[in-house]
C-alpha cells in the first residue's frame, strides 16, 4: 500500500501491513459493535494467557464463548448473580491515542485508555499523547488527506502519519505493553 515507506510497527514483530496480515483477517471476524465484545475480548485474552495460537477456529470459539457469557450475564435475575459495577479504575487526564487495526490507524481520545482499548480491541497501540478533543480534532484535520472514505476517526497509514506517530513515541514513550490488544 505504501511501498518504500517505513512502517513503525514492523520493528515490533507485527510485520508489514497488507491483506496477508494474519491478524487483520482474524480481526475481521470480530464485530466491533457486538454487544458481547467485552466478553469476547476476555475469552481471547484467556486463550492468549494459555499460550493458545490464534486461528480462525479459536477466534470463532472465543466469539461463541463471549456471546454465551454475555447472555448469561444479561439474563441475571438480580439475586446476587451479577457482580456490582466496578468503580472507574484507570481514569486519567485525556490522551489522544493512535491504534492500528489491519491497514488503518484510528486516532481517538479517552480518559480511560485501558477500558477504551478493551472496547475497540486494536491489533496494536502505536502511541499516545496528552490531549483531549481539541488535540484529537487538530490531528483529524492534520491527516484529513489520509482519512478512510466514510470514516471519521480512521486513517490510512501514510508517511506523514507514520512520521507523526514516531515523533509522539519519541516524545512521550511507547504505550504500556499491558493494555488490551487483539492477541497475535
Amino acid at each position: 500500500m505504501y511501498e518504500g515507506s517505513p512502517h513503525i510497527w514492523s520493528d515490533e514483530g507485527v510485520g508489514r501491513l497488507g491483506d496477508d496480515a494474519p491478524t487483520a483477517r482474524l480481526a475481521d471476524l470480530i464485530d466491533p459493535n457486538d454487544p458481547a465484545l467485552q466478553h469476547i475480548s476476555q475469552a481471547l485474552t484467556n486463550f492468549r494467557a494459555a499460550d493458545v495460537s490464534l486461528t480462525e477456529e479459536i477466534v470463532k470459539a472465543a466469539i461463541k464463548l463471549g456471546r454465551a457469557e454475555h447472555a448469561r450475564w444479561s439474563a441475571a435475575d438480580g439475586n446476587g448473580f451479577k457482580a456490582a459495577p466496578l468503580p472507574r479504575q484507570g481514569a486519567h487526564a485525556p490522551v489522544v491515542y493512535y491504534v492500528r487495526r489491519g491497514t488503518m490507524v484510528k486516532i481517538g481520545t479517552t480518559t480511560n485508555l485501558h477500558e477504551r482499548m478493551r472496547a475497540i480491541l486494536p491489533e496494536e497501540i502505536l502511541a499516545t499523547e496528552p490531549g483531549g478533543q481539541k488535540t484529537e480534532f487538530a490531528r483529524h484535520r492534520q491527516f484529513s488527506a489520509l482519512r478512510v472514505d466514510g470514516q471519521r476517526e480512521w486513517f490510512h497509514a501514510g508517511a506523514a502519519l507514520q512520521d507523526h506517530v514516531q515523533r509522539v513515541r519519541a516524545q512521550h514513550g511507547a504505550p504500556e505493553h499491558s493494555l488490551p490488544v487483539l492477541p497475535t
